[in-house]
């Protein structure tokens, strides 16, 4: 059964465990005769990146768009951030939001947080909160940075979160700067919160219903 698995998922396989080159080498063979998204997706960042090869930002964009037609979240949100820098592709900040929207419809954290960055600021914090209560630690650090002036002791607790759900070492430098300008009643507030935002995010993730502590 094994020797059966094509060779585009073989691609996928390698890539899950860093093997870049050769990754990179069945994913351009597979995609010939084999066009999934998620091949279009992984060979984009590829070439993007510069894994397993030279740096190609036009064929990665190539790649991505191709993804993104076939409605590939991962995808649209990387053409999308090509197409809002014009890195690779003519910019356009038009059909770039449209494809955030889609992956973000789609449950793309990443896009959620783009459409933040050009969101105004009462729809800003509703997509960095609807991605950090999903449990992305960047779109925790960036509401952590919305918060700061209105709510330091809220912000912090979206850092000390990072830190519970993902151990994230740019959220706990970044909460120990913040912590060392509070009082320590504000910084035991914050790790209550923290607690409790890292609670309901498990949970979500794990369908449960009720606290089960």
């Amino acid at each position: 059964m094994f020797g059966g698995r094509s060779k585009l998922d073989k691609g996928l396989d390698a890539f899950e465990k860093s093997e870049w080159k050769r990754s990179r080498k069945l994913l351009e063979e597979a995609l010939q005769d084999e066009p999934r998204p998620a091949g279009f997706y992984h060979l984009g960042v590829m070439y993007w990146r510069g894994l397993g090869g030279a740096v190609d930002k036009n064929g990665a964009v190539e790649c991505f768009e191709r993804g993104a037609e076939f409605g590939h979240p991962g995808a649209q949100t990387a053409y999308g951030i090509a197409l809002r820098s014009g890195v690779g592709v003519a910019k356009n900040n038009d059909l770039a939001l449209t494809q955030f929207r889609s992956a973000a419809g789609a449950g793309d954290r990443e896009a959620m947080v783009q459409i933040a960055t050009i969101s105004e600021p009462d729809d800003a914090r509703r997509w960095l909160m609807r991605a950090s209560e999903l449990g992305y630690a960047p779109a925790m650090a960036r509401l952590s940075d919305f918060l700061l002036k209105r709510d330091p002791v809220e912000a912090l607790s979206w850092l000390y979160a990072a830190v519970t759900i993902g151990a994230d070492d740019a959220a706990r430098k970044r909460a120990a700067a913040l912590a060392a300008e509070m009082t320590a009643k504000e910084i035991e507030e914050a790790q209550k919160i923290g607690r409790e935002h890292a609670r309901e995010i498990r949970y979500a993730r794990t369908g449960c219903r009720r606290r089960c502590s």
